[in-house]
């Protein structure tokens, strides 16, 4: 005669309690679970703090950057107008003074 067959079971065929205590309420789990919640509000509140503080400390740089961009950009506007008269002037000059290409020579280094 074959040996009988083996019926093998495995972990999902445990025989649990969970299913009751999924009707009855455990108080000392409500508990944990509030306790749970109230310290990952807690984490959340001063994670939201930092990034505030953050957020206007970026807003703050944000607002100087600005000002020094139409601080420089004013200052150009006036270079470009004094550069129009330097232009004009240097145009009647003599020739010696005046070299192609509006540059005067550049730099030299000696070592």
């Amino acid at each position: 005669m074959p040996p009988a067959q083996r019926i093998i079971r495995g972990v999902k065929d445990i025989r649990t309690r969970t299913s009751l205590l999924n009707e009855v309420f455990v108080p000392y789990k409500a508990y944990m679970a509030i306790t749970s919640l109230e310290m990952e509000k807690s984490r959340r509140q001063t994670e939201r703090k930092s990034l505030l503080v953050r957020l206007n400390g970026i807003e703050e740089r944000l607002k100087t950057i600005d000002k020094e961009k139409t601080v420089l950009l004013r200052r150009l506007g006036r270079e470009k107008a004094e550069r129009a008269v330097m232009g004009s002037l240097r145009s009647s000059l003599p020739a010696k003074h005046n070299p192609p290409g509006g540059r005067s020579g550049g730099f030299r280094y000696q070592y």
